[in-house]
C-alpha cells in the first residue's frame, strides 16, 4: 500500500500540521456563508434605512418646497449640502453594517491571519489531468449537487411570497401607487429574508462538509506523526549525543574544580571525593566526586596540582553516598572530616602534603 494512501491516515492532525495548513490557506471555508449572512443583514439594514428615510424625506421635501418658492442661491446651496449629508446619514449605516457583517462572517470561518501563499503562482494547477480529475471527482459532484439543491430550495422558499404578490397586484387590491410601492418593497424584503435564511442553512451544511473534508485531508499517518515528533523533540540518537556531551562538559568542569580542593579521599581506586574547606561557609564542601573512570580523573588532577590524596575507604564511601557535588557535608560527619583535614593541614605545615597518604588512625563513623 502506498505511503500516502488515505486509508493509512488514521491520526488526527497535530497543532503544527493545522498551523502549516492555515498558513497555506488550506482551511474549511464556504463563500456562500458570508454571502447569505450579508444578505440577511441587508434585509434588516434596508428596513432600518427605509424607516429612517421615511422620517427624513418629508422634512427634505418641505425644505425643497420653501427653496423653490423663494429662490435664493445661498439658500439653495445650503439646502443641497444639508440634503447630501442627510442622505449620507441614511445610507452610511447600511453600507458600514454590510461591510462589518461580511468581515465577521469571513473571519469566523478562517480566523484573522492573512496569507499570501494562495496568490503565488502554482504551475501545478495547469496540469490537464489534475483538472479533469477535479471535474469528475467527488468535490465536483458535491458542488453540482449543492448548486441544484440550492436553486431548488431557494425557488421553493421564494415561490409562495412571489405568487401571493403577483395575485394581489393582478387583482388590484393593493390600492394606489404609494400602497403598491410599499407592498412591493415589503414583499421583496420578505422574499429576500426567507431566501437568506434558507441559503444560510445550505451554507451551514456546506461548511460542515468542507470542515470534514479538510480535516480528513489533513489527517496523518503514524509515520508522519513519528517524523514530526522527531523534528520537534529531536532524534533520540541526537538527544543522547547532546546529553552525553553535556555530561562530559559537566564532568570536566567538576574535575577541574579538584585543583582548588584541600584533599581528595579515595577507596583506593573505585571511589574518590574531593573536599574544600572555607571558613566562611562553616563546613567543608564536596567539590567533586566520582567512581571508576571519573575517580581516576579526579586522582590524576589531584596529582597534577599537588593535592594530597588520602586513602580512607569507609569515609570515602560514606561521603560519596551522603553528599552531592557542591553540597556541604552533613553535621554527623563533621568529626570524621575534621580529623581528616587536621591530618592534611599537618602534612602541609611540614611540606609533605603531595602524593598518597594513609591516616595514622582510621576514621570511626
Amino acid at each position: 500500500m502506498a505511503a500516502g494512501d488515505s486509508s493509512d491516515k488514521t491520526e488526527k492532525p497535530t497543532p503544527k500540521r493545522l498551523r502549516e495548513a492555515r498558513e497555506k490557506g488550506q482551511v474549511a471555508k464556504t463563500p456562500d456563508l458570508a454571502t447569505w449572512v450579508g444578505l440577511l443583514a441587508t434585509t434588516v439594514l434596508l428596513q432600518m434605512t427605509f424607516q429612517r428615510g421615511a422620517q427624513v424625506l418629508p422634512d427634505l421635501l418641505h425644505q425643497m418646497a420653501v427653496v423653490i418658492a423663494h429662490p435664493d442661491e445661498g439658500a439653495a446651496n445650503k439646502f443641497a449640502a444639508g440634503a447630501m449629508w442627510k442622505t449620507v446619514g441614511i445610507i452610511a449605516p447600511m453600507l458600514i453594517g454590510m461591510l462589518v457583517v461580511g468581515l465577521i462572517a469571513n473571519v469566523a470561518q478562517v480566523g484573522f491571519k492573512p496569507t499570501s501563499k494562495k496568490l503565488k503562482p502554482d504551475f501545478s494547477r495547469l496540469n490537464v489531468f489534475k483538472g479533469i480529475k477535479k471535474m469528475v471527482g467527488v468535490q465536483a459532484w458535491w458542488e453540482l449537487g449543492k448548486a441544484i439543491a440550492k436553486t431548488a430550495v431557494l425557488i421553493a422558499v421564494a415561490w409562495p411570497a412571489f405568487t401571493h404578490a403577483v395575485t394581489s397586484l393582478s387583482n388590484g387590491s393593493s390600492g394606489g401607487a404609494f400602497e403598491i410601492a410599499g407592498f412591493t418593497a415589503k414583499t421583496a424584503l420578505t422574499i429576500l429574508r426567507d431566501v437568506s435564511v434558507a441559503g444560510l442553512v445550505i451554507a451551514g451544511a456546506d461548511y460542515a462538509y468542507q470542515k470534514r473534508r479538510t480535516t480528513k485531508q489533513l489527517r496523518m499517518t503514524r509515520q508522519e506523526l513519528r517524523e514530526e515528533m522527531k523534528q520537534q523533540e529531536g532524534n533520540p540518537e541526537m538527544r543522547r549525543s547532546i546529553r552525553s556531551r553535556a555530561m562530559a562538559i559537566s564532568r570536566n568542569q567538576m574535575i577541574r574544580a579538584v585543583s582548588a580542593a584541600d584533599v581528595v579521599v579515595v577507596n583506593p581506586t573505585h571511589f574518590a571525593v574531593a573536599l574544600k574547606y572555607d571558613s566562611a561557609k562553616g563546613a567543608p564542601q564536596v567539590v567533586a566526586k566520582g567512581a571508576g573512570a571519573i575517580a581516576a580523573g579526579i586522582r590524576t588532577q589531584a596529582e597534577r596540582h599537588g593535592i594530597p590524596i588520602v586513602h580512607e575507604p569507609v569515609l570515602t564511601r560514606t561521603l560519596y553516598n551522603a553528599c552531592e557535588i557542591g553540597q556541604l557535608i552533613p553535621a554527623d560527619l563533621f568529626e570524621a572530616v575534621a580529623h581528616l583535614l587536621a591530618f592534611v593541614f599537618g602534612l602541609r605545615s611540614k611540606g609533605r602534603a603531595n602524593g598518597y597518604h594513609e591516616l595514622p588512625r582510621p576514621v570511626l563513623l
